[in-house]
């Protein structure tokens, strides 16, 4: 390699990693909104039932919520000893269930639902709000029971994904509750002479 070459990418090295810095310290907001988007409550507390069916969202959800920069507190590990003195927000998330249909022919089609009911409970300009919504994720595969293999190894990474997909959606909603209500006003047109 040429010192010529190798001034080079450093350069852009550098321009690529000033860049991205100088991106996500500008208080990256959403267009039409006036301020960065944030929320009301600093710590939400996620709720979700334990049981088998259930237990696999905990994970993925808590994770989108985190990068999202909400501070998670699992809801079992919450009593009302140890609640801190800011209010808190919560997600409770029931009725998490499967659902499998399957057209059977020469290959077998199935089709398999996660549904679940979720409640968001935060503070949107300081008023408590409090949304109630089913939630529904499918995905439909084939499955050829005659093959070698009898076992149904993309049915698993189905469910995977199922619960990724419903863990997205929540998370999605949860940020849609906390969007300010009216926009910024629009920018005067220029009048050009």
């Amino acid at each position: 390699m040429t010192p010529q070459t190798l001034i080079k990418a450093t350069l852009v090295a550098a321009v690529l990693a000033t860049g991205s810095f100088g991106l996500t310290g500008c208080g990256f907001h959403l267009r039409g909104f006036e301020a960065p988007l944030h929320f009301d409550v600093a710590k939400t507390v996620v709720n979700i039932e334990d049981n088998k069916t259930a237990f696999p969202l905990k994970l993925p959800l808590s994770k989108r919520l985190k990068a999202l920069g909400v501070d998670v507190i699992d809801g079992m590990s919450v009593s009302s000893d140890n609640l801190p003195a800011e209010p808190l927000a919560a997600i409770t998330v029931k009725n998490i269930q499967f659902r499998r249909y399957e057209l059977v022919g020469v290959l077998t089609e199935i089709r398999l639902v996660l549904s679940a009911d979720v409640t968001y409970q935060t503070l949107q300009n300081g008023e408590p709000v409090t949304l109630s919504n089913p939630i529904q994720v499918e995905r439909s595969y084939q499955y050829n029971e005659a093959s070698v293999s009898t076992e149904d190894q993309q049915g698993s990474q189905i469910r995977d994904w199922l619960y990724d997909s419903l863990a997205r959606r929540i998370s999605d909603q949860y940020v849609a509750i906390g969007l300010p209500n009216t926009a910024s006003t629009p920018a005067k047109p220029m009048i050009k002479p």
